[in-house]
């Protein structure tokens, strides 16, 4: 492969070439002439702008590595003479978010941004609010990631940076989607489309547009972003976070058949994605609707990913194995281990991810409000009615609950109030105290 220079890889990581860019880094910098490390230091910054920490712990400076704190990463690049670049700050915000030290990841992230502007290298900046924002959600600070998407968005477009914009834009509209905001959701996918010209472009957005077309009913959206192409590019593509995005929308919109060639993309795909931007989706996913290697798998890997502060992958984890769980029958520890998630998520806002848990509970058999001896079967409450008041003992509210059941809030409220009668309590937070369960 040929080597590169530092500004020919400048720009390669305007345009997100960022698989080529690295490469040729990585190639360049044990070429010779690089005293200072600058091409590997350039390098390191564009695994973290890529999420590929595998490689990034193979080229950062053993001291990095021991730095606990934001002020210890950003001596250490002072030590090495003149003020850090923007891509020092990002491989320093990613190496310390290892020790799991939050504030202190976004606090470097953050100055690898205002340094990004003062450099005038724009798409840096952007990667830097983009990666805050991946972090960030693992974190479970939403609402920083939040801001931060937004932010990215806003600043690829002021700068016509068309393949960031649509990079940024993709990543919005998955947080969008997890927190239930359908419209804002599908606003960045129809926009960012504007700017998909490569199928790897496409399958970038194809996670978003394939949850939302199933969730609007619209099978020729689903096939649309399900279409031969993505399966082409979930098989084939060398950029691999859109090879891992086509394979989630394949398996979002088609039944996995064991052999077949979306089942071929999800073995590749797990072996591959692990500390890549959508590891901790297809780790889960897998544990749902991979067979039943796969879903130990990706069960097994997300419980290797957790580690303390890193609130989604823990949700993730508890919601992977109660999958795992559910297929192997294990009724008690499914029910426990759902409910656990369906709390996790719910805490940090992640609406879309709670309701998958929550589907997890009402698939069981009817036995959440035994009777009591003696009572009238008349007072008894229906199987519906029981898959209500489990939701709600679990602490879902009834938008959450009406998600879970496919019905209607209003639905949902009549339930809720032939539960109070039939059950003879004033308020639905007597439903959701245990002991009322356990008395009717």
């Amino acid at each position: 492969m040929d080597v590169v220079g530092e500004e020919q890889a400048e720009q390669l990581i305007a345009r997100c070439g960022l698989t080529e860019a690295a490469a040729r880094l990585a190639a360049a910098s044990y070429e010779g002439g690089d005293a200072q490390g600058s091409r590997r230091r350039l390098c390191a910054g564009v695994y973290a702008l890529m999420g590929d920490d595998r490689n990034l712990a193979a080229v950062v400076a053993p001291q990095l590595l021991a730095s606990r704190t934001a002020v210890a990463v950003a001596s250490h690049f002072e030590s090495l003479g003149g003020q850090p670049a923007s891509h020092d700050y990002l491989t320093g915000a990613v190496t310390l978010s290892w020790v799991t030290d939050a504030a202190g990841t976004y606090e470097l992230f953050r100055s690898a941004h205002d340094r990004a502007i003062a450099e005038k290298r724009f798409h840096f900046a952007v990667g830097a609010r983009e990666r805050l924002a991946h972090h960030a959600i693992l974190f479970g600070d939403v609402e920083i990631a939040r801001n931060a998407l937004e932010d990215a968005v806003r600043l690829a477009s002021l700068h016509r940076l068309s393949e960031w914009f649509l990079r940024s834009a993709a990543a919005a509209a998955r947080l969008a989607l997890d927190v239930g905001d359908s419209d804002r959701a599908a606003q960045l996918i129809e926009r960012a489309q504007m700017h998909a010209r490569t199928p790897e472009a496409i399958a970038l957005l194809a996670p978003v547009g394939a949850a939302l077309a199933i969730a609007a009913g619209d099978d020729e959206a689903a096939a649309a972003w399900s279409s031969p192409e993505i399966l082409d590019t979930a098989l084939g593509s060398q950029d691999l976070e859109s090879a891992i995005a086509a394979t989630i929308a394949l398996l979002c919109a088609r039944a996995l058949v064991p052999g077949s060639p979306l089942a071929i993309a999800l073995r590749r795909a797990l072996l591959r994605a692990s500390g890549t931007t959508y590891a901790v989706e297809l780790f889960s996913l897998a544990a749902r609707y991979g067979d039943i290697e796969e879903a130990r798998l990706g069960a097994d890997t997300l419980n290797a990913l957790v580690a303390p502060n890193r609130k989604y992958c823990k949700a993730h984890a508890l919601l992977a194995r109660a999958h795992l769980l559910f297929r192997g029958g294990e009724r008690a520890a499914w029910i426990d281990h759902a409910g656990d998630a369906a709390r996790a998520f719910n805490a940090m806002g992640m609406r879309r991810w709670m309701n998958e848990a929550m589907l997890l509970l009402v698939w069981q058999e009817n036995e959440s409000f035994p009777r009591r001896r003696g009572r009238p079967m008349g007072s008894a409450l229906t199987g519906r009615e029981q898959q209500v008041a489990h939701l709600i003992r679990r602490g879902a509210r009834n938008r959450e609950v009406a998600a879970a059941l496919q019905i209607s809030e209003h639905t949902v409220e009549r339930h809720v109030s032939s539960i109070l009668g039939r059950l003879g309590l004033r308020s639905r937070w007597q439903i959701a105290d245990p002991k009322n369960a356990s008395e009717h």
